[in-house]
């Protein structure tokens, strides 16, 4: 009997596969990492440039200057160590870059399946873009892993007060790596509590936040006895964003000073400003932002699968990420921040860019399953032809 099924089947062949695809992911970040040490390890440091004078004038956590005080932490230690500062700063980047691979394979084999996950994480660690801010020491970096493990915690299966608790520490430490992490936060509750519908223990979601709100309150507490605003930082930040959108880079000595809230900076153009420029920052997002990220232009079609798997299988936890990673985005992406190409510096679109990783993996994978479903029956087909066909010589042979 002819059986093509079992001649096709090779003992152990998909764990020899994700196998060789995740030393290949292996490999790529581990090239990722060498080109990006050679080809920016002697750039200047832009947003962490000043987070070596923070540390050394930081006496306590929460007491970091105008900057959140995990990557200030983080380098005081690798200073009391007698590590020298700028490149302390490359090597924890590049260290959360590790990590956040790590957790790549960790989320998503859990949620869609070790394919998915393999397949994610090799499109990460391919990121030219990536290995780029990591030598940057990017602040985005931090923010995005504790996310990353915040959403994985915040919804997990398992519930119950340990992942709540989990849930409210990642979150906590997120915000306390870049304030505007809260707002991806929010999003995932309130997508996560629509979609669900119920279905969501109450209880733990506010445990969660509560104590994500517990860690960040003392870096507030400190900004307001520090400044006098409990988020002086973040509204000189605002009114610099709003000071570009208006004037651009000319030198102007009547430009406004001081800080601007997140309400008055929303609303600078009146309420339909607000929606165009959220609009406009769509727009711009998804027609070439987000593609030029991604880097590579074929990923966008598995990115598209993979929306679909979401919404076909009932996986719409990685679109709900998505979602929430770009909301935060769209009131800033439409200013010329970039004078040369216009809109925002990338790095503000990492967690997109993981999300859109993701997406492209779990699409790959369910194409992949697609595929070898299709081959099945084939193969079935095709065996039961054989088979008759020999049954039908075998008679006619003389006994």
């Amino acid at each position: 009997m002819i059986d093509i099924k079992k001649l096709a089947r090779i003992t152990g062949s998909q764990d020899f596969l994700r196998g060789t695809l995740l030393l290949l992911a292996c490999a790529a970040l581990l090239l990722n990492f060498v080109a990006s040490t050679r080809t920016y390890g002697d750039k200047p440091l832009r947003e962490a440039a000043s987070r070596s004078l923070m540390a050394a004038n930081s006496s306590w956590f929460y007491d970091s200057g105008l900057s959140e005080p995990v990557p200030v932490a983080a380098l005081k230690l690798a200073m009391a160590a007698g590590a020298d500062p700028e490149k302390a700063v490359r090597a924890q980047g590049l260290a959360l870059f590790a990590l956040l691979f790590a957790a790549t394979l960790f989320t998503l084999s859990r949620r869609f399946g070790p394919a998915a996950a393999v397949f994610g994480a090799l499109f990460l660690a391919a990121n030219p873009f990536l290995g780029y801010y990591a030598t940057q020491g990017s602040s985005q970096l931090y923010a995005l892993f504790f996310l990353l493990l915040f959403w994985h915690y915040f919804d997990s299966p398992a519930g119950g007060r340990r992942h709540a608790l989990l849930a409210g520490l990642w979150g906590g430490l997120a915000c306390l790596s870049r304030l505007d992490a809260a707002l991806p936060i929010l999003a995932v509750v309130i997508l996560t509590l629509a979609v669900r519908r119920g279905a969501l223990p109450l209880k733990e979601s506010l445990l969660a936040l509560g104590l994500a709100l517990l860690l960040v309150l003392p870096y507030a507490a400190r900004q307001k006895a520090e400044y006098g605003n409990f988020l002086y930082a973040q509204e000189l930040s605002l009114r610099r964003w709003a000071n570009i959108d208006a004037f651009g880079y000319e030198p102007a000595p009547d430009r406004p000073q001081g800080p601007l809230g997140p309400v008055a900076f929303l609303l600078r153009s009146g309420p339909a400003g607000a929606v165009q420029d959220a609009f406009s920052g769509l727009g711009r997002s998804l027609s070439y932002e987000l593609p030029r990220i991604m880097h590579y232009k074929v990923l966008i079609v598995l990115v598209f699968l993979g929306v679909y798997a979401a919404f076909a299988l009932g996986k719409d936890r990685l679109v709900i990420f998505a979602a929430a990673a770009l909301l935060p985005v769209l009131p800033l992406a439409a200013i010329k921040q970039v004078t040369s190409t216009g809109g925002i510096e990338l790095r503000y679109y990492l967690p997109a860019l993981w999300a859109l990783c993701a997406l492209a993996g779990l699409g790959l994978q369910e194409t992949m399953d697609w595929g070898e479903r299709a081959a099945a029956r084939w193969a079935a087909a095709r065996t039961e032809e054989l088979n008759k066909r020999y049954e039908k010589k075998t008679r006619n042979y003389p006994k």
